[in-house]
């Protein structure tokens, strides 16, 4: 898709920051799964976000090269936090300060999701406005497709306007049907620093609300990082 009035070299690219794989157990859809619908959808590239793990990610890389964006979820003793760009896993646990630090240092972004979701272990804005003023976040999410108050988005949405910080969104998917509900707009990018460039650009964002059941499966995985048992 091209933006009105842009050349062929700003030709845009639709991107889901945020979605999850059974590797994240409590998620349903399979690589095979994810594999066909990512196929099927509008997408360009994904972020494969599994809580605790980058094992899923890594799985689809070998398949779709870097269409695929290794990601990883995981709580902060302040909230959720996600790490963009990253080869290996960031522990749970620490504080934020830390595991952005940690995410920083293999030259990974710092991506907080749904913030001020009091349904999930999500970062309240107080305290996410503090890491932004103090320099420890890269990205806040202002589309989820978990969350219908599209009034608790507008708040993030200001927050990161008022702190400068880049802003994206994501389905949040952990049923095959919602992967791309929810996506971003921009021009194409290729490590951390390019896309931070590309999300300063004023990027489209869609936004959809789009949270399916999940009915419970046998072949589930338990939450856990890669290499533990």
């Amino acid at each position: 898709m091209q933006a009105p009035g842009s050349s062929a070299e700003e030709q845009l690219i639709s991107v889901d920051f945020h979605s999850h794989t059974m590797y994240s157990g409590d998620s349903t859809t399979t690589l095979e799964e994810f594999s066909e619908e990512f196929s099927r959808s509008s997408l360009d590239k994904v972020a494969i976000t599994d809580h605790l793990t980058c094992r899923g990610a890594r799985e689809l890389h070998r398949l779709f090269g870097d269409r695929i964006i290794l990601g990883q979820e995981f709580r902060v003793k302040e909230g959720e936090m996600i790490a963009l760009f990253i080869e290996r896993e960031i522990p749970p646990s620490l504080d934020a300060r830390e595991a952005s630090k940690r995410i920083r240092s293999q030259g990974g972004l710092v991506y907080i999701p749904h913030p001020g979701d009091k349904n999930r272990s999500s970062m309240g804005f107080e305290t996410l406005s503090r890491l932004c003023s103090e320099g420890f976040v890269d990205i806040i999410e202002v589309a989820n497709s978990k969350i219908k108050s599209e009034l608790l988005m507008k708040e993030a949405t200001d927050l990161a306007q008022k702190h400068g910080i880049a802003m994206a969104g994501g389905s949040d998917s952990h049923v095959p049907s919602s992967l791309a509900s929810s996506f971003v707009e921009l021009k194409d990018f290729h490590d951390s620093p390019s896309l931070l460039a590309s999300l300063s650009g004023e990027p489209n964002i869609h936004y959809s609300y789009c949270d399916p059941p999940r009915t419970w499966r046998a072949r589930i995985l338990p939450s856990i990082a890669e290499g533990e048992s």
